[in-house]
């Protein structure tokens, strides 16, 4: 359509200065009479410099339309869901239809997509997820999962698309106020190059007050529900689970628990008094990180006992972290995800050797 209009324009351009020197030329004609005391005749003149006007009129009355009409291809609204069943990986894409009858979550809240999918690729209703939000470079959805009770929030970091290699995931454990700091923790320690960029899954009600998390969703479970939807790993060795402030001391107690479902944990500024360390396990080893801020005594003495406590546990390498300090707790927050990040990836590669 542009091309056809360009050829339009050119030949309309040209039509218009050829009429507009022939009007020219003969206006001149007429005038160079008065000197012989001819009368001038201009109609000639008139009528080529009229039909130049309107040849000119017709290219710019055009090409203004042309400017404003609406473009075709892919429609501005397109969700980002739908964007990502374009890409590569669109075997793993999510649906953007929202789940019948489920009541939103506390978290951020935009207008969903109703962009149609294929029907190849299209999720039942039972296991809808969203695009919500776009923080720190990613994709936020929110919905449910396949044969796990609840609601879920999944963050696709900003290097999900055309990744070939399945993902890591990390299951996070933390209050909703603070999510918008994990999110800039793990987008900046893959941009400072201290970690592979992972999905991060985060169940609705994560921790219970007692420091347990519900058996759904530390086992197989999840892992295949996120895998069926997402390009993660399957397996344990490309999954950790990372708790903050509240959610440290279920990270860690789930760890503890069930080293065979993680490849390791991370605790960040959490309090473990009232944390009650099993027996060793039959099979598997526990990696931990207990990290708190430079500033937070009370957090720092927590982490120091239960580390204390588990150094005699057999297969068990816990890791001890006290260097974060910022000029404020948000920030300090991130910088601890960004540490964490660095340990998980570290620990995930060696777990798969």
């Amino acid at each position: 359509m542009i091309l056809w209009w360009a050829v339009l324009a050119v030949l309309g351009l040209v039509a218009a200065a050829w009429l507009g020197g022939g009007a020219l030329a003969s206006w001149r004609e007429q005038r160079a009479g008065l000197v012989y005391e001819l009368t001038p005749r201009y109609l000639g003149a008139a009528l080529r410099g009229a039909a130049a006007l309107v040849a000119l009129g017709a290219v710019l009355t055009g090409s203004l339309a042309l400017l404003l009409a609406p473009r075709g291809g892919t429609p501005a609204t397109l969700s980002a869901d739908a964007r990502v069943a374009a890409g590569p990986l669109a075997r793993h894409t999510v649906t953007s239809a929202p789940t019948p009858g489920a009541t939103p979550s506390s978290g951020p809240s935009l207008s969903p997509s109703t962009t149609p999918k294929p029907a190849a690729v299209a999720a039942t209703p039972a296991a809808a997820l969203t695009v919500v939000s776009h923080p720190h470079g990613g994709q936020l959805l929110q919905g449910t999962l396949p044969g796990l009770p609840g609601r879920f929030r999944v963050w696709l970091p900003g290097q999900y698309q055309g990744r070939s290699i399945p993902l890591q995931a990390v299951l996070v454990l933390a209050d909703d106020a603070e999510l918008d700091g994990v999110f800039e923790g793990l987008a900046g320690a893959v941009d400072s190059g201290r970690a592979n960029p992972m999905v991060a899954v985060i169940p609705a009600a994560s921790c219970s007050p007692t420091g347990t998390v519900d058996p759904a969703l530390t086992g197989a479970g999840l892992r295949k529900a996120v895998a069926s939807r997402f390009h993660v790993a399957p397996d344990p060795g490309g999954w950790a689970v990372l708790g903050l402030d509240a959610g440290a001391p279920c990270a860690v107690a789930t760890e503890l628990a069930a080293p065979g479902s993680f490849g390791a944990a991370a605790g960040l500024g959490g309090r473990y008094d009232a944390l009650r360390v099993p027996g060793a396990p039959a099979s598997g080893s526990v990696r931990l990180l207990l990290a708190d801020a430079g500033r937070d005594t009370a957090g720092l003495a927590s982490a120091s006992k239960l580390g204390a406590a588990l150094s005699a546990r057999p297969h068990t390498a816990v890791r001890l972290s006290s260097a974060v300090r910022d000029f404020s707790a948000d920030r300090e927050r991130f910088r601890l995800v960004r540490v964490a990040a660095g340990y998980l990836t570290e620990q995930l590669a060696t777990s798969r050797r």
